[in-house]
């Protein structure tokens, strides 16, 4: 994994127990299956926010100290 250089990862998905058993450090619990970075019964302005508060996020989240796998849901 990419974390194993150095380099913290951030997997968006609606499927957190899927992505922990797949061994994903960082995980953010974001959208649905089908979109888990989009929502599009949103219009294109409200969507397009909700998209850069949901990559926020797992900024946020590439940026904290862990010791072992963590969900990172809304916060």
């Amino acid at each position: 994994m990419i974390e194993k250089h150095g380099i913290p990862a951030v997997l968006l998905t609606a499927m957190t127990s899927m992505a922990l058993a797949a061994g994903a450090n960082r995980i953010r619990s974001s959208g649905l299956i089908p979109h888990p970075v989009g929502d599009p019964d949103r219009g294109p302005e409200e969507e397009a926010a909700w998209r850069r508060d949901q990559v926020g996020k797992a900024l946020a989240a590439a940026a904290a100290t862990i010791d072992e796998a963590r969900i990172f849901a809304d916060w």
